[in-house]
């Protein structure tokens, strides 16, 4: 059966969710999951796989990532990314004992301005060793004012999170939409990005995003209204959950 052809048309009508799932249904890394794609695998279980990556930063340059599409990292659940985690330590203690390299580096690029190339979140995993050049940060150089007012900006939204204070509900609120605003800037930009060599105008793909998430963001709004926002309670788990997506 032929797939029918998605027209420019048909993309400046899709909502962000099937625009997202069409994405997903040509993700290359699902099609490696599902043995549709063939690649070198090291290592797998029932929710991750490891494979050698084929543009390797260096020799031993391993990619992990889950089975199931998840574009950025806040997306996959607490469960499946600890998983992933631990095979990245076994990847790593892999490379150190197999190949005697001196180190490793670890990286997640999560979204485009990260350097993030492909809709699927991947962990890297390779080897180092003594001045090979692979990756040289920059030094930025801050004064103690511009510390403290950076930790001063950080702290409360990590205390709240943790659940180390009482926050109130209008203050959870507030974190959960913020936080949702800058995961779903992150995916449109993928989104974006991917299409363009569809001919799709970035500006009218943007505004058909904009105009779905101010949407979703009002019927939200309308069932939250009622609520006692003054009322104090402590973050639990499910507070943590919604504020991470």
């Amino acid at each position: 059966m032929v797939e029918k052809e998605i027209s420019e048309e048909d993309l400046k009508n899709m909502s962000a969710e099937e625009i997202a799932e069409l994405q997903k249904q040509n993700c290359i890394f699902c099609k490696i999951a599902s043995k549709e794609i063939p690649a070198k695998i090291v290592h797998e279980d029932s929710d991750c796989i490891c494979i050698l990556d084929i543009n390797p930063a260096s020799e031993g340059h391993i990619l992990v990532f889950p089975k199931k599409h998840y574009m950025i990292m806040p997306h996959v659940p607490e469960d499946i990314l600890a998983k992933m985690f631990k095979n990245v330590e076994l990847m790593s203690h892999t490379l150190l004992k197999t190949l005697q390299c001196r180190g490793t580096t670890v990286f997640v690029a999560n979204g485009v301005a990260a350097g993030q190339r492909a809709p699927h979140v991947l962990i890297h995993v390779f080897p180092r060793r003594e001045n090979d050049g692979l990756v040289q940060l920059p030094k930025y150089e801050m004064n103690d004012e511009q510390i403290s007012k950076l930790k001063s900006l950080l702290k409360p939204y990590i205390t709240q999170v943790f659940g180390g204070k009482k926050s109130t509900i209008k203050e959870a609120e507030f974190i959960e939409k913020k936080n949702e605003k800058i995961e779903e800037d992150i995916v449109n930009e993928e989104v974006v990005k991917e299409l363009k060599n569809d001919n799709v105008e970035e500006k009218d793909l943007k505004k058909n995003l904009k105009k779905k998430s101010t949407d979703n963001k009002n019927n939200e709004d309308k069932k939250e209204i009622s609520k006692d926002k003054n009322k104090e309670k402590k973050l639990d788990l499910d507070d943590i959950s919604r504020l991470f997506g």
